[in-house]
């Protein structure tokens, strides 16, 4: 995946996806919780009141005939038991202990209900009741307790027995004058009968609706329970708590994706910054993304100023070698010309003067055309070269300075057929092979070979000649700028060496490579090879790194 923008998105994709499951099972964790906690706070109260009602019992068939009165009342059957018939767990008798509500719900059970379980105070008995729902005939049998309460004492005490009351319930509990009570006529008809009312107070975001209880406390009172609040799943501190920690998440999740690209990015910098100090050992690192093909870019960049140095800096040396035997022969010439009286030895003298200028102004044009080569690092235009047609251009241009020397195109075209082209700059193609012919013009003794093939997705020209050939240790430094061999190539031969200096540059930018070997008649042999099939649009620096 080398784009920056699809690492990004799908690593932010998949952050929001484990993001969004861990807070989903955050919340449902949180959730169980809370909605043991509610079950617990709704059945604290009526079980307290049951629990006192059942030690008020002065014998086992009163506590009885009680039990059954209350499990009529409420609609589930309830239970006195022993610790023994519980097999309480160490949480749960904790719980018990402190005059907490228990309760045991069996997920895997059909009615999916729960046994209720509370200590009677002081003693090692328990009720018990198993719920699958709370209904009216609950809510309305904890408010006949509550009554039931008040009714032992005094009405002047009824507001304390309320307050103590109040610790017990999980819902609030108050005396109301009949006046304030918000009720339909029908409802207010039922309390004066003495009945107890249930009524659903709506709130209109819906979020704090809740059932509330009424019960006829006396001629001028109403005892109120509730609001008996509807379990909220999504309360909204939970729900800002999630989005906080979500925004967390995502921010560390967008950094450790950030945090390497930063990373790499200031690696380049520091790699610039260094390449920029002089250090031209320095190298970045390479990579399939874009930050690493922007250090492949650096890299090629970085070997092409060192070879634009290194070049300068021989081309310095060379130059000032290489132009002071001309310019001192122009010395020399103009100095003999000055004593020379004869006007026919003065003609030869012109003659000779102007051969060193002419070999001057080559020498200068060499030297121009290297140079401008190693400067440019020019967008390349391939277009399909047609080779037949080029090898017998240039056989034409060679043949007038060519003299004894055959030029020899053994190329198989008819067999090549349309495999005789290949992509590339068609003219610097021709000053490859226009430098290679001439290069070998200066050595050959009495042939030259030209060949053109293709193998593998290649594109092969080859150039051989019958000469002295190229020692293997020499064939390296042959390629560099003024360089000459000594012995095989000497300098008797002609040329200033950048010919094939230009040659190893153009081929570069083709992607491809230049060869020596030795040729079958005995000389030399140049092979060039490069891609039949190019990048459209490649840039000279892309293929300088690449070798």
């Amino acid at each position: 995946m080398n784009s920056i923008f699809l690492r990004i998105y799908a690593g932010m994709m998949l952050a929001v996806l484990v993001v969004s499951l861990i807070a989903y099972a955050m919340v449902q964790l949180v959730n169980q919780y809370r909605s043991e906690i509610y079950r617990e706070a709704m059945a604290h109260g009526t079980f307290h009141l049951l629990a006192q009602g059942f030690q008020r019992q002065n014998s086992e068939e009163e506590l009885e005939a009680r039990r059954a009165l209350l499990s009529r009342l409420f609609g589930v059957e309830l239970k006195i038991l022993s610790e023994s018939e519980l097999s309480l767990s160490y949480r749960e008798r904790l719980h018990l202990e402190q005059g907490l509500v228990v309760m045991r719900i069996d997920e895997r059970a059909p009615d999916a209900g729960a046994d209720i379980l509370y200590q009677l105070p002081g003693e090692s008995r328990y009720v018990s009741a198993h719920m699958t729902r709370v209904s009216e005939q609950h809510a309305r049998a904890t408010a006949l307790l509550v009554l039931e309460e008040l009714a032992r004492v005094p009405a002047e005490r009824w507001d304390d027995v309320i307050a103590s009351l109040q610790p017990h319930f999980g819902y609030g509990l108050s005396r109301v004058p009949r006046e304030r009570v918000q009720l339909d006529l029908e409802q207010l008809e039922r309390l004066e009968r003495q009945e107890v009312v249930i009524a659903l107070r709506e709130n209109r975001s819906g979020r704090h609706s809740g059932v509330m209880v009424y019960a006829p406390l006396g001629p001028t009172d109403v005892l109120v329970l509730g609001p008996l609040a509807l379990f909220d799943w999504t309360p909204v501190p939970m729900l800002v708590i999630v989005g906080l920690l979500g925004l967390f998440a995502m921010g560390g999740a967008t950094y450790a994706l950030v945090r390497p690209l930063q990373n790499r990015l200031r690696e380049l910098d520091h790699v610039v910054r260094q390449l920029g100090g002089g250090n031209m050992e320095v190298q970045a690192r390479v990579g399939p993304d874009a930050i690493g093909q922007l250090g492949s870019t650096f890299n090629g960049m970085k070997e092409h100023i060192r070879r634009l140095i290194d070049a300068q800096r021989e081309m310095t040396r060379a130059v000032s070698h290489e132009l002071r035997t001309p310019v001192a022969r122009l010395r020399f010439g103009l100095e003999m010309l000055a004593d020379c009286d004869d006007a026919d030895e003065r003609r030869v003298k012109l003659d000779e003067l102007d051969q060193d200028i002419e070999q001057l102004d080559q020498l200068i044009d060499e030297i121009l055309t290297f140079a401008r080569l190693e400067e440019g690092s020019p967008t390349l235009d391939f277009k399909a070269v047609d080779l037949r047609a080029l090898f017998g251009q240039i056989c034409r241009e060679i043949a007038p300075i060519s003299g004894a020397l055959v030029l020899v195109d053994a190329s198989d075209w008819e067999r090549l057929g349309e495999a005789s082209h290949a992509e590339g700059e068609e003219r610097y193609l021709h000053r490859i092979l226009q430098n290679l012919v001439t290069n070998a013009l200066r050595y050959a003794r009495s042939e030259i070979v030209l060949r053109f093939e293709v193998a593998d997705g290649w594109a092969i020209m080859e150039v051989a000649d019958d000469g002295p050939g190229i020692p293997a240790a020499e064939r390296e430094r042959v390629f560099k700028p003024f360089a000459r061999l000594d012995k095989s190539r000497h300098r008797a031969s002609g040329g200033y060496g950048l010919g094939l200096s230009i040659v190893q540059r153009i081929v570069e930018w083709h992607s491809g490579r230049i060869e020596i070997d030795d040729s079958p008649q005995g000389g030399a042999l140049f092979r060039v090879l490069w891609p039949r099939e190019q990048r459209r649009g490649h840039h000279a620096l892309g293929a300088a790194g690449g070798r």
